[in-house]
């Protein structure tokens, strides 16, 4: 036995360092990894408060640098004259708003800003999203008290584009929500975790609704 490990030691030391070598290169790959998803944007997109369309839509930055928020957008999906359509809109400011309450309150003026790490922003109940995306469109028509119902809501999607710093450019994060109850008024995520639009063909389509919000802007 011993005769042949010392007439084939050179053999088995190549393999040993070759095997020393491959532990190495797998740990070395775990840790990548690792960091690499320390280094990537999480942002979530919660239904509180319930799951009826009064619960309110939280964003909460968790990512281990801030975030900032160029544009909320909610895409509804409904039934207009026997046809289902897809109907999207820019949510980032607020309706109500007043141009006064932008000098010291930007937070009651927009949606749009830097979110910090671990913090929390309430964009209000979903109702008041929805007749916010609504009322922007010509052939839909919400109820105030029934916006599901009167729009005839299949299901919509919340998407956040925002810039993190490691990421470089626009990332995306979206949730879907489904319709359902006999009345149309019970809501709930489709997914238990929120889609991250970070894929390049994504991201190059959140670019280019950013530059059509702003050709329109000012246009």
């Amino acid at each position: 036995m011993w005769e042949w490990i010392n007439n084939n030691a050179q053999a088995l030391s190549f393999f040993a360092s070759v095997g020393t070598l491959g532990v190495w290169l797998f740990y070395a790959h775990l840790l990548y990894s690792g960091f690499r998803r320390q280094r990537q944007a999480r942002i979530l997109i919660n239904q509180g408060w319930g799951q009826q369309v009064d619960s309110v839509c939280l964003i909460s930055n968790m990512s281990q640098e801030p975030i900032y928020i160029h544009s909320i957008t909610m895409t509804i999906r409904a039934r207009h004259n026997t046809q289902e359509n897809e109907y999207t809109e820019a949510i980032t400011d607020f309706d109500e708003a007043q141009p006064r309450d932008s000098e010291n309150h930007p937070r009651e003026v927009t949606r749009q800003g830097p979110l910090r790490v671990g913090e929390q922003m309430n964009l209000g109940t979903f109702r008041s999203l929805l007749r916010q995306t609504a009322k922007r469109h010509k052939d839909l028509r919400a109820d105030e008290s029934q916006p599901l119902r009167s729009l005839s809501v299949r299901n919509f999607k919340v998407t956040v584009i925002a810039s993190y710093g490691p990421e470089g450019g626009v990332i995306g994060a979206q949730r879907k929500f489904l319709v359902r109850g006999d009345d149309n008024q019970l809501m709930s995520p489709v997914a238990i975790s929120t889609k991250r639009m970070t894929r390049r063909r994504a991201r190059h389509r959140l670019q280019h609704w950013l530059e059509q919000q702003l050709d329109t802007a000012h246009g």
